[in-house]
């Protein structure tokens, strides 16, 4: 499968894709409106060769932002993926769509891919919504859920910068630095997810929800010691609890997906060590 449509395809997962798939029709903000559906679905069936598949990784990801502006979140994160799952389907075609773990409420600690949702926040709920209009509309559909995802930095300007790269910025100007240690899940490297994507749209297993993350899990803190060891720097995390940064979207305490249907990713300090033996200064 070569000829691909990737939306949001500036993006640090985007732009991942891209590297695997380099005849892809790569789409960015500048290119595709995806809030005008009918250009949307116009400028998509009017390609020269019918796409093979759709993978959209177009989203709302900013977790307290979404608590301010939701029908901004729930825009992009519901109704955008649904519209996609509907011209998917009338082209006959599997749709790719990413959600996260912040479906859950972190009370159950694991989750398997069936079970119950149940988000805290604005974002969550746009999340979850995004996943049912999407199966709503059948056909050859794939959310693969996942989590912090860290890695090369994607072209677009609103490309945010990982949670890896934050720990690296701030060791380079402070000795200690406070990280929470009371909030658990995965993480997953951006080339891993890319890769498992396309093994993916390779193989078609049932359409459905799938859990895809570097196998593990870690806190926030965790996450830094580990940066702060495999990068020899010499600032040193300091545990805290989350109530040390007071944030407008509630956080479940632990949700750690379960991967259940695919096989496993590596060990996510395994890519965390690849990631950082090509980022350090």
């Amino acid at each position: 499968m070569k000829n691909v449509v990737i939306l949001g395809s500036k993006g640090a997962l985007g732009g991942q894709l891209l590297k695997l798939y380099p005849g892809a029709t790569g789409w960015d903000r500048e290119d595709a409106d995806v809030t005008d559906f009918p250009t949307l679905r116009d400028k998509i069936a009017g390609l020269e060769r019918v796409p093979e598949a759709i993978i959209n990784c177009v989203a709302f990801n900013d977790v307290d932002g979404a608590e301010d502006c939701p029908e901004q979140a729930f825009l992009l994160n519901a109704e955008v993926p649904g519209e996609l799952a509907r011209i998917a389907r009338e082209l006959g075609v599997p749709l790719v769509h990413y959600s996260t773990n912040y479906v859950f409420d972190g009370v159950q600690g694991e989750y398997a891919e069936a079970d119950a949702p149940a988000p805290l926040s604005a974002y969550g709920r746009s999340k979850l919504l995004g996943e049912r209009r999407i199966a709503e509309c059948g056909g050859q559909w794939y959310v693969l859920r996942t989590a912090v995802i860290f890695g090369p930095k994607g072209e677009s300007v609103l490309s945010k910068k990982s949670f890896v790269d934050i720990m690296l910025d701030l060791s380079r100007k402070r000795d200690t630095i406070q990280v929470v240690a009371d909030e658990i899940g995965n993480l997953t490297y951006g080339p891993d997810l890319a890769e498992a994507t396309r093994r993916l749209l390779e193989g078609l297993p049932p359409a459905g929800i799938y859990h895809v993350t570097n196998s593990g899990c870690a806190s926030w803190f965790d996450c830094a010691k580990e940066v702060f060891r495999i990068a020899g720097r010499d600032a040193t995390a300091v545990p805290v609890p989350a109530t040390q940064f007071p944030r407008k979207a509630p956080r479940p305490a632990r949700a750690v997906l379960l991967n259940t249907k695919l096989p496993p990713l590596r060990p996510w300090q395994e890519a965390l060590a690849e990631f950082l033996a090509g980022s350090r200064p």
